[in-house]
């Protein structure tokens, strides 16, 4: 990215996750949904791009701003079917199949709840991570968890997280096919706490 895009500043703070998408098939009621709970989300943007063949993908996305960047969504839809944009090959002899758990360090895990709720119908889960010294609210969203989680105390990784990047999101699990599950290691994966799980 350049300097003015809106993931230079977190990754100038050494790499990681900086943001995460939902793929919606209905983004201008998704994006209405999102503002409804109070979410700061701009206007519906289209973009296409020309491959190197000459097919023109297209697709539309709305982004979650401010002080929500990287808590609540962006939003995208293709205009032009998904394989089109995304490389057909996706298969890794890792066994990785896609993303099954995002963690989000946040600092006010009802204010946040508040938004998922209101949104998806549904108030989540409490959830407790001891390894994290973290607890917060866990959002089922189609395949994937949404761990929304807040530190315990002063000491944990969390709060070290939130005092040098803000509220963002921190981990992610991968689902795999089998094969060893655990942590990637972070200087492979550009400063991001990946793991492989079921």
């Amino acid at each position: 990215p350049r300097p003015d895009h809106r993931w230079w500043a977190p990754l100038q703070r050494g790499g990681g996750l900086v943001d995460f998408c939902l793929q919606t098939d209905d983004l201008a009621g998704d994006t209405a949904a999102l503002r409804r709970a109070g979410i700061d989300m701009g206007e519906p943007e289209h973009r296409d791009r020309k491959r190197p063949d000459g097919y023109e993908v297209k697709w539309t996305f709305a982004l979650a701003r401010g002080a929500h960047r990287g808590v609540a969504p962006f939003v995208i839809t293709d205009r032009t079917p998904r394989d089109e944009r995304v490389p057909r090959e996706r298969g890794h002899p890792n066994g990785v199949t896609g993303v099954g758990t995002v963690v989000v360090a946040v600092d006010d895990v009802a204010r946040v709840r508040g938004w998922y709720a209101a949104v998806l119908g549904q108030p989540g889960q409490d959830v407790r991570r001891p390894e994290l010294d973290a607890a917060g609210a866990r959002f089922d969203i189609g395949p994937h968890a949404f761990e929304f989680l807040a530190p315990a105390g002063p000491g944990g990784p969390l709060g070290a997280w939130l005092r040098t990047r803000g509220a963002s999101p921190y981990a992610a699990t991968l689902r795999t096919r089998g094969g060893a599950a655990g942590p990637l290691d972070e200087t492979k994966t550009f400063g991001a706490r990946l793991a492989l799980g079921a």
